[in-house]
């Protein structure tokens, strides 16, 4: 019986398992693959490297197709299997692929190579066969125009010159493309233009596409050759980043243009109801744009500032503190306003804590929050904290910056911010206690009941038969009550068992909903005495403030900066008035850290207050 028992098994196994074995090794091989064989210049195209035999090859090197600007699309698996079963015989059939997809774009005309691509996997290599394509040139198209200009036909290195992009547009088209070779040039760096939209027109704005990308274009009327047509404008920064002259290389517009129109082919009994309705017969054209001519000047060496950012123009810079009325080591919210260029993303301003007249008086974080633009104006905001009492003044700020106008550096300064700074007030163990300096006299007086022991006699009259039995039940508010309670306790029951699957179903949920109780619990556990309590206890309280508007702001639990908190506040909704109060929790924290509890203002048990209070704000304001 054993002996059949083990017969049927090895029966089964050879049946069932061995023919799921794949049939042999899979061969290793790549194919290039090309969207189409014949394009114009400047228009793009999707290339392929299609991988068989493996489904994780290394990516290859193309950098030795020079004659495309090749734009890297992506890369995924190409793998699949299937069982087929022939004569009772199940033979399970594997196949592995990956596929890296590029936009490759011609860039002069001819008769050009895509060069053999290499690629590796698991220790072999295979290499795709070189294919041809064609480009043909752009040529000029009646009714359409495409027009580049510049702001600057001179300028230094470093300064923002605007470029300007008109496409005009003399009958109707169905599709477009922007294809603008200044992006792929070195001798460039190429910015978005902020373009400023008008709320009440938003219909005369269109995103533009560019390079793999989106910009916003507006809707004109202009006038082509002698006759009104639409026109489409983009704008972007150059930035040159080295001298010489140059000639901006051509750039295309690719598009299909509507070419007349045809009817419909009959198909049935119907379509000579449809006879006034015609079909676009379009056409793909590629036109080329004319190509402006830049002069770039190298910046002098002579007279250039250390603390030179690169900027070039003409610049303004304002200052703006607040409080002006401080303890030593309080924190000051110093604003700066840098304007004067029509393009401010780039301005950096020179590091604060090499502006020695400020340095000296003043402790500065080495890491400032990167600026926001706002009415024609860049925008820093840093904290500073006076070091001693002596400071009478936020001395001048200085920004340097190279006037194209006159050939010189030049350095915008502020004003300097008058302060009143008082040294640091001795925390007394008296004031962390809260005494008023004469203990209140609580008074109290004691009330007689005039009836005495007799108060508390009842006669018999006031007993009541309470025998049971079912005709009393029926009338009984108790018994009422409990059978239409029944359904009541089975729907809290249902609505409880809900809450908890949807609760249990976003964790995050349960973690916000605990914040606040994980937050006053931790809190309380701090010791506010000894010598070394004021900066444990701003330390941890800043920590345990981090955490809990982590997990309410569903943030990562790194180690939040109060900007990020500050934004992630305002997107919840929070009232403002609400944030200045965690911020000035967070300075008063930060200024523990830098010189102890004289310099936040504050002692211990005070601060733990003043936390406790905000937290439970910020609890009912945020979800």
């Amino acid at each position: 019986m054993q002996i059949v028992f083990r017969f049927i098994c090895a029966l089964f196994f050879i049946t069932l398992i061995y023919p799921l074995q794949s049939q042999g090794a899979e061969p290793f091989s790549v194919t290039a693959a090309m969207e189409k064989q014949e394009v114009f210049v400047g228009e793009s195209f999707v290339f392929q490297v299609q991988v068989e035999g493996a489904d994780s090859p290394e990516r290859p090197d193309v950098s030795h197709v020079s004659d495309f600007q090749v734009e890297f699309i992506g890369g995924q698996q190409n793998s699949s299997s299937s069982i087929t079963i022939v004569n009772g015989k199940r033979t399970k059939n594997v196949r592995h692929g990956y596929v890296y997809s590029y936009r490759l774009t011609p860039k002069r005309t001819g008769d050009l190579k895509i060069p053999p691509i290499e690629v590796a996997a698991g220790g072999k290599t295979a290499r795709t066969r070189a294919v041809s394509i064609r480009a043909l040139s752009p040529t000029e198209v009646k009714d359409f125009k495409f027009e580049l200009s510049l702001s600057e036909d001179t300028c230094y290195v470093g300064q923002p010159v605007k470029l300007t992009g008109i496409w005009y547009i003399g009958r109707q088209v169905k599709d477009f493309a922007v294809n603008l070779q200044v992006l792929n040039d070195s001798r460039f760096n190429v910015a978005d233009w902020d373009m400023p939209v008008d709320q009440k027109k938003k219909d005369r704005y269109l995103y533009v596409p560019l390079g793999g990308e989106k910009t916003i274009g507006i809707k004109e009327h202009r006038q082509l050759d002698g006759k009104t047509c639409i026109a489409v404008r983009f704008e972007k920064i150059l930035i040159p980043v080295e001298p010489g002259t140059f000639t901006l290389p051509e750039s295309t517009v690719s598009f299909l243009a509507v070419t007349g129109y045809r009817k419909p082919r009959a198909s049935s009994a119907f379509d000579d109801f449809f006879d006034n309705f015609r079909q676009a017969v379009t056409k793909k054209f590629v036109i080329p744009s004319n190509t402006p001519e830049i002069t770039v000047k190298p910046l002098p060496e002579s007279g250039r500032p250390a603390n030179f950012t690169g900027l070039v123009g003409e610049y303004r810079i304002s200052a703006e503190a607040s409080p002006t009325q401080v303890k030593v080591g309080d924190p000051i919210t110093l604003t700066l306003r840098v304007e004067g260029s029509d393009y401010l993303k780039h301005v950096a301003l020179p590091p604060l804590e090499k502006q020695s007249a400020l340095a000296k008086n003043f402790k500065i974080p080495p890491e400032m929050a990167s600026g926001t633009i706002k009415n024609r104006a860049k925008v820093f905001t840093q904290t500073v904290r006076a070091k001693t009492a002596d400071v009478t003044e936020i001395p001048p700020i200085a920004l340097p910056y190279f006037d194209a106008d006159t050939g010189t550096y030049r350095a915008a300064k502020t004003n300097p911010i008058p302060l009143e700074v008082e040294a640091a007030r001795v925390v007394t163990a008296r004031d962390a206690e809260g005494a008023t300096g004469a203990s209140d006299q609580v008074q109290s007086e004691l009330e007689t009941l005039a009836q005495g022991i007799a108060y508390n006699y009842e006669d018999l009259s006031v007993l009541c038969d309470h025998s049971a039995g079912l005709a009393k039940w029926h009338r009984s508010p108790i018994w009422i009550a409990w059978l239409a309670g029944l359904p009541l306790i089975y729907a809290a029951a249902f609505l409880l068992i809900t809450f908890r699957r949807r609760r249990l179903a976003d964790p995050e949920v349960n973690q916000r909903r605990k914040a606040y109780a994980g937050l006053v619990k931790e809190i309380k556990k701090l010791d506010t005495s000894g010598p070394d309590a004021p900066k444990t206890v701003g330390t941890r309280v800043l920590e345990t403030l981090r955490r809990y508007l982590a997990k309410k702001l569903s943030l990562p639990p790194g180690a939040l900066t109060l900007n990020e908190i500050q934004a992630a506040l305002r997107r919840h909704g929070v009232d403002e008035q609400v944030i200045e109060k965690t911020t000035e929790i967070f300075n008063i924290c930060e200024a523990i850290q830098y010189g102890g509890i004289d310099s936040a203002g504050d002692a211990p048990a005070s601060l733990i207050d003043r936390v406790l209070q905000l937290a439970k704000i910020l609890d009912r304001s945020l979800p």
